[in-house]
C-alpha cells in the first residue's frame, strides 16, 4: 500500500486566500471547528488547574493551620556566638515532612514556615518568631538548648496595633521593600566567620550596626524586619546540583548530563561511527604518528579569585539550607517620619554582608515605594498597602521569588547580640536565673519550708523590681527618655 501525500502549495495558497475574505468571526469558527477547539480546550483546562492549585494552598489550607507568636528576652551575658543559632536552625530543619500527591493537590498541605522578626518599637527592640502552635515545643527546645537563661514568652502581634488597612493614610506613612539577591543563590553573602579578626580572633557582631539603628528611633516610628524560613530538603539537593554545575564550569570539568531515550540512541550511533573509525584509522597511519593528545586541567589555571568562588560555593551547599524571603517595613506618623533615618541606614546596615564578586543583598526595585511618572499616588499607595499586607500575613509565596540561604548565613542577619554590644534599649532577661541549693537553711522557730521558700521569692521579686528601674532609669543614647510603649509586644498584653 503506498501512501502519497499532496503538498501542493499553490492548493494550499489558494484555500488560505478564500478564508481571507470571509468575516473575522466566520474565520474563528472554521479554525475552531476544524481542530482549534483542542487548543481552546488545552488552555481551558490549564487556567482551571491552575485556579485549583491556587485555591488549596493560599485559601483551603492555611485556614486549617494555628500560629503562635514569640518573644525571646537574651540573657544580659550573652557568651554565646552565632553558631549557636546555626545549631537551632539545624533543629529546625526537622519540621520539614514528606508530602504526597493526594496531600499536595487537595489537601493543599505544604511545608510549614517559620517567621524570624527584629522589631523596634519607639527605640525598644524585640526578637520574635512566629511558629505553627504544633512546632511551639520545637522552637523552645532549640533555643533552650543553647540559651538555658532565654525568657520564652507568648505575645499578641505586634502589626494590629496600627490602625491601617490601607493607604494612604492621614496619620502614618510607610517605606519599606522586599530584600533580594543579586546573583543566582548559590553564591554566599559574607556570613560570621568573616567578622572574625584572623590574628586577635575578635568578633565584630554585624547586628550592632542594626540595633544601633533601632535605638535611634523616635515617638511614632517602627521599624520591622521579616525573615520567613521553610525547611525543604528537596531543594537542598536541587541547590547542590545547581552549585556542583557552576563549580564543573568555572574548573573546566565536562561532566556528564542525564540523558533521555532519544540522547541515548544517536550517543549510540556516534559512538559505534567513532569505534568503526578508530578501527580502520591505523591503516593510513604508522603507530608512532597514534598520539592521544590530553587537555591541561584548568584546575592548574584559574585564578585566586575562582579558586576562592569555587570554595565559597561548595561550603554553602554543604550546609542545610532553607527557602527565604526577607522584608523590611519602616512605619512612622507623618510629623516624625524621616527616610533617613529609618530607611537608608537599614539598607546600609545590609550592605555589611555583601561580597561583590559573590553575592549581595539589595532591595527589590520591583516592590520598593518610589516615584512614578504615571499614577504616582496611586501606585505607590497600592505598594504601601500590598507591603503592609503581605507582611501581616507573612505570605511567602506573595512579592519577590524564594531563594535558599544556608543555616550559617541565617546565623549571620538573624542571631542574639554578642556581650560585647551594648544596645540599652533592647529586651534581655531581668536576672539571672538558677536552681535553688540543695540545703536551704531553714529557720529552727516554726518557720516550715513553704514560708522560707515564699519570703526568699519576695526578695527575689524585690530585687528584680530595682534592678528594672535601675535599667529604665539609666542614661541612654536613644533621644527619647519615655517609657516604653504601651503596644510592645509583651506577654502582658495578651488578651485572655
Amino acid at each position: 500500500m503506498n501512501i502519497v501525500i499532496d503538498l501542493n502549495l499553490h492548493s494550499i495558497l489558494n484555500s488560505l486566500i478564500a478564508l481571507g475574505e470571509n468575516q473575522p468571526i466566520v474565520i474563528t469558527w472554521i479554525i475552531f471547528k476544524n481542530g482549534g477547539w483542542i487548543f481552546v480546550l488545552w488552555f481551558f483546562l490549564i487556567g482551571l488547574w491552575e485556579k485549583w492549585v491556587f485555591y488549596v494552598e493560599e485559601e483551603k489550607y492555611p485556614p486549617t493551620l494555628k500560629y503562635v507568636l514569640l518573644s525571646f528576652d537574651i540573657p544580659k551575658e550573652n557568651e554565646q556566638s552565632p553558631k549557636a543559632i546555626e545549631h537551632i536552625f539545624s533543629q529546625l530543619m526537622g519540621a520539614s515532612s514528606s508530602i504526597n500527591f493526594l496531600e499536595y493537590y487537595w489537601e493543599g498541605k505544604r511545608q510549614p514556615k517559620f517567621s524570624l522578626e527584629i522589631v523596634s518599637i519607639e527605640g525598644y527592640i524585640q526578637f520574635l518568631i512566629r511558629t505553627q502552635t504544633k512546632f511551639r515545643d520545637l522552637v523552645e527546645a532549640a533555643f533552650y538548648a543553647q540559651y538555658p537563661e532565654v525568657e520564652i514568652n507568648e505575645v499578641p502581634d505586634y502589626t494590629q496595633n496600627i490602625p491601617i488597612e490601607k493607604f494612604p493614610s492621614e496619620e502614618y506613612d510607610l517605606r519599606g521593600s522586599e530584600i533580594i539577591l543579586a546573583k543566582n543563590d548559590v553564591y554566599p553573602i559574607k556570613t560570621y566567620s568573616d567578622f572574625e579578626h584572623p590574628l586577635t580572633q575578635e568578633f565584630k557582631d554585624p547586628m550592632a550596626a542594626l540595633l544601633e539603628i533601632f535605638c535611634k528611633l523616635h515617638k511614632g516610628e517602627q521599624i520591622w524586619i521579616q525573615i520567613i524560613i521553610s525547611p525543604f530538603l528537596s531543594e537542598c539537593k536541587t541547590l547542590q546540583k545547581k552549585g556542583l554545575k557552576i563549580v564543573n564550569k568555572i574548573a573546566g570539568r565536562k561532566v556528564k548530563e542525564h540523558e533521555h531515550i532519544g540522547d541515548k540512541g544517536v550517543n549510540l550511533i556516534m559512538e559505534s561511527l567513532d569505534w568503526f573509525g578508530e578501527l580502520i584509522y591505523p591503516l593510513w597511519t604508522t603507530p608512532a604518528s597514534i598520539k592521544k593528545e590530553e587537555l591541561p586541567s584548568l584546575l592548574l589555571h584559574i585564578t585566586p579569585g575562582e579558586k576562592a568562588e569555587i570554595e565559597a560555593i561548595e561550603k554553602k551547599i554543604s550546609k542545610l539550607s532553607f527557602l527565604t524571603k526577607i522584608r523590611f517595613v519602616y512605619l512612622a506618623k507623618k510629623e516624625v517620619f524621616s527616610s533617613s533615618r529609618g530607611v537608608n541606614p537599614v539598607y546600609g546596615a545590609f550592605q555589611q554582608f555583601n561580597i561583590l564578586n559573590l553575592n549581595e543583598f539589595k532591595p527589590n526595585s520591583k516592590l520598593s515605594i518610589k516615584k512614578f511618572y504615571f499614577f504616582n499616588k496611586t501606585r505607590r499607595a497600592n505598594r504601601k498597602t500590598r507591603l503592609l499586607t503581605n507582611y501581616r500575613n507573612r505570605d511567602r509565596s506573595a512579592g519577590s521569588e524564594l531563594y535558599m540561604l544556608n543555616i550559617e548565613e541565617l546565623a549571620t542577619i538573624f542571631h542574639f547580640p554578642v556581650m560585647n554590644v551594648k544596645t540599652p534599649l533592647i529586651s534581655k532577661t531581668i536576672s539571672r536565673t538558677a536552681e535553688p541549693p540543695f540545703i536551704l537553711p531553714i529557720s529552727n522557730e516554726g518557720m516550715n519550708f513553704n514560708q522560707t521558700i515564699e519570703r526568699r521569692l519576695h526578695h527575689i521579686s524585690q530585687a528584680q523590681g530595682k534592678q528594672m528601674e535601675k535599667e529604665l532609669g539609666s542614661p541612654s543614647i536613644n533621644s527619647s527618655t519615655n517609657a516604653p510603649p504601651n503596644d510592645l509586644p509583651t506577654k502582658q498584653n495578651i488578651k485572655k
